[in-house]
């Protein structure tokens, strides 16, 4: 049986998206462009229902209070800004010498953290607006940051993850192992576990509490074939959702580091993505001036495929092993002279979920599906995801 996952193409930015915040509970979230405007949108009416004006430049990154009504966004014209969405009024403006790249807001710590072109991150109080701490270490700009009560992560272009305490400014890890520039970082809840996303197209998740990584190495999971822009914990840390130049938006089991589902969103790369904390509403913002909302909350049920493998007449089977989606493709059925009721891995002596070639397999990796990312690849993305 199939089903199709239910989309809405949010339009009202007129050049790229850059960054989606959900805030109020969920009810409500924001979205930066490079239109030099901050939208605000209802989840419920899935409509935009104001407009934040005052940037000279592009807006590159926003974030907001899960809890509250406040937003603060980073822009090109080098400021930063906090608004009161209830009144659309800029509460304070921050000038910087640099461009700013990253922004993250805890009310928790009433800290402010900014990334800048210069090497710095900069921390200001949220209560007085004054600039409290400001961290060094990185050797070229730093591009995201990610705060979990007093202790902050940030990535960079020199290729490694900072990991600091805010509370004296002291450096408690650093994280090598990318291969290019940090794109995105994010520290889960319960402060355990960090996952980074990069430009060598992969994104790594690391347990920074017991730092197994030191023994064992991050858990490294390839299936972006392009850039990876953001990477985020979800639904209580039990999922992480990564987006990429490829045009993808990857849900992942956070605790097994598997694929569990991918989406073709956009007709160009994606920049940014969000999701409510009860797991029904992704957001994908791309650089093709839309904001795509996806109500994945049945997705668990069903792995998920494009409408166009359908319309091309694939079978798919449900492994009897491991319960994941394959490919049947007509020459197996005609070689082997039956219908395979488990994957390629599972019908191996030794189950392996390393990238395999078509010649050791024999069939294509069809889990993976890189053919899917090359088909119409300079097409409209579709409207819908279909799953089987």
């Amino acid at each position: 049986m199939s089903k199709e996952l239910d989309v809405h193409v949010l339009k009202s930015h007129t050049a790229a998206v850059n960054s989606v915040s959900f805030f109020d509970n969920d009810q409500k979230f924001v979205s930066a462009g490079d239109d030099c405007c901050l939208n605000g949108w209802s989840v419920e009416e899935k409509s935009c229902i104001f407009k934040l004006k005052g940037h000279e430049g592009p807006v590159k990154t926003c974030a907001a209070s899960s809890s509250s009504l406040k937003i603060v966004s980073g822009s090109w014209d080098r400021t930063v800004r906090l608004w009161d969405s209830s009144t659309t009024n800029c509460l304070w403006t921050l000038q910087h010498e640099a461009l700013v790249l990253g922004v993250s807001f805890s009310e928790e710590s009433n800290l402010i953290t900014v990334c800048c072109d210069d090497k710095q991150t900069k921390l200001w109080d949220l209560r007085t607006f004054e600039n409290v701490m400001n961290l060094d270490g990185h050797t070229n700009s730093v591009t995201c940051c990610s705060q979990n009560h007093f202790t902050l992560a940030t990535g960079s272009l020199d290729k490694t993850i900072r990991v600091s305490d805010l509370r004296n400014g002291n450096i408690l890890l650093q994280l090598t192992g990318h291969t290019s520039a940090i794109s995105s970082v994010d520290i889960s809840t319960d402060g355990f576990k960090l996952c980074s996303g990069s430009w060598d197209k992969t994104v790594r998740v690391w347990d920074i509490h017991a730092g197994t990584y030191r023994t064992q190495g991050p858990k490294v999971m390839y299936e972006h074939e392009g850039c990876v822009s953001a990477c985020k914990f979800v639904v209580d840390n039990q999922k992480i959702i990564s987006s990429g130049f490829d045009k993808t938006v990857i849900i992942w089991d956070a605790l097994a580091t598997k694929k569990r589902h991918q989406i073709r969103a956009h007709a160009s790369w994606i920049n940014d993505i969000a999701m409510t904390s009860d797991g029904r509403w992704l957001l994908s913002c791309s650089k093709d001036r839309t904001i795509r909302m996806w109500n994945v909350k049945n997705a668990d049920k069903m792995p998920v495929v494009l409408h166009n493998k359908l319309s091309m007449g694939y079978k798919f089977q449900e492994c009897s092993d491991c319960q994941r989606t394959f490919k049947v493709e007509k020459r197996d059925l005609i070689e082997v002279g039956e219908e395979f009721t488990k994957c390629v891995y599972c019908r191996m002596p030794e189950r392996s979920y390393h990238r395999l070639s078509h010649q050791d397999l024999g069939m294509e990796a069809n889990e993976t599906d890189h053919e899917l990312l090359q088909m119409d690849k300079n097409d409209a993305a579709p409207e819908t995801a279909v799953s089987a």
